[in-house]
């Protein structure tokens, strides 16, 4: 018990010192929706994990160091591949000098595996830190399979609370908005997305979230968005994923 109760403290002081440093927003879990997610992004990616490692950082700081090739840029400056750092370790291990044991991440943290194709939401690196992780957590981190896609939360209300401007979405558009939870089909999503980044739908009020109305707050500028690959068109697939509930128009 004694164990336990060290390590918890352990992590607790870690994830506030995170808290302390700049990471506040990274550390806080709540509904996060698409609109949030590319409202709030720095960077939007779409990639292979490449390397995935863990250490501490000169402060003492734990971290997952993440490497992602990037085959689609949707928004932000990397070329090729972006590296950030998050807090946690991947597994408990001994700290730098062997004192003390420092637990995994805790739970909401984003976990990565090499060789995963993800779409990643990211926020800009913490001032004083530099670590970095997806909006709203595992929110912000897709992971795609053969013909699905799903946040780490099973895509739980990350389609929700959404309005659009009618005639701007397609049958598959609409079906993804409608999911309440559960996978959705990979292709439709990275269309969905890039051409909600890349036509500025957020920042000019062609989606916003239903609850606040249709309103472009002026603090959310607009975002350069760059496509790298050629955009893809999609054609209606009755056997795709969607969910039980129409998306609001």
């Amino acid at each position: 018990m004694r164990f336990k109760a060290r390590m918890a403290a352990t992590m607790l002081g870690i994830v506030g010192l995170a808290l302390a440093a700049g990471d506040a927003r990274a550390m806080m879990l709540r509904d996060t929706n698409l609109v949030d997610l590319i409202r709030q992004s720095d960077s939007i990616v779409i990639g292979k994990v490449t390397v995935v490692t863990d250490g501490f950082d000169e402060r003492g700081l734990p971290y997952t160091e993440v490497t992602v090739t990037i085959s689609d840029l949707l928004r932000g400056d990397e070329y090729e591949t972006v590296t950030f750092r998050q807090i946690g370790l991947r597994t408990a291990r001994p700290n730098a000098d062997g004192t003390r044991i420092i637990p995994a991440a805790p739970e909401g943290m984003p976990r990565y595996m090499e060789g995963e194709e993800v779409l990643l939401f990211l926020n800009p690196p913490a001032a004083l830190t530099g670590l970095r992780s997806p909006v709203g957590l595992g929110n912000g981190k897709f992971d795609f399979g053969p013909g699905t896609a799903s946040n780490e939360l099973g895509n739980k209300g990350v389609f929700a609370n959404i309005s659009v401007e009618r005639g701007i979405t397609n049958p598959n558009d609409d079906r993804i908005l409608a999911t309440t939870m559960g996978a959705v089909n990979d292709t439709d999503l990275k269309s969905l997305v890039r051409r909600a980044v890349g036509d500025h739908w957020v920042e000019t009020c062609l989606m916003w979230n239903t609850d606040e109305g249709k309103t472009c707050p002026a603090n959310h500028r607009e975002k350069k968005s760059t496509v790298v690959r050629k955009r893809e068109t999609t054609t209606s697939d009755p056997g795709r994923t969607g969910g039980s509930q129409l998306g609001q128009k």
